[in-house]
């Protein structure tokens, strides 16, 4: 599907947000996986962000990076937490009921909203 590319940015001492751009699969993964840990290793962090709002797909293994990202960060006493998914990305982390794991808000079950 593409290359990802993944950027850090250490905001302050205990703040550090990770963007990404690109799809997340298996052959692209990688480089975020890379990153998050060597970031989280680095500087422990409080806070990490994982910036998702230009990731137009992702797949189990991106999503089980995630989950280590998140474990790592509070091996350190920090925090992981995933900011603007792209829809795609919100609803495969509500399908897999991560959305409270990163600090995600729930998305409304479109078959229990009424219609006006």
């Amino acid at each position: 599907m593409g290359d990802a590319v993944v950027r850090t940015q250490r905001l302050t001492e205990d703040t550090v947000i990770v963007e990404v751009h690109g799809p997340l699969e298996a052959q692209t993964v990688g480089a975020l996986r890379s990153v998050l840990l060597d970031a989280i290793a680095r500087y422990e962090p409080k806070q990490i962000a994982v910036d998702l709002r230009d990731v137009p797909f992702m797949d189990s293994i991106g999503v089980g990076t995630l989950v280590a990202g998140s474990n790592a960060a509070r091996e350190v006493g920090g925090v992981l937490a995933v900011r603007s998914p792209s829809p795609f990305v919100h609803r495969l982390l509500h399908i897999t009921g991560l959305t409270e794991l990163f600090g995600l808000p729930a998305l409304e079950d479109s078959a229990n909203r009424q219609s006006p």
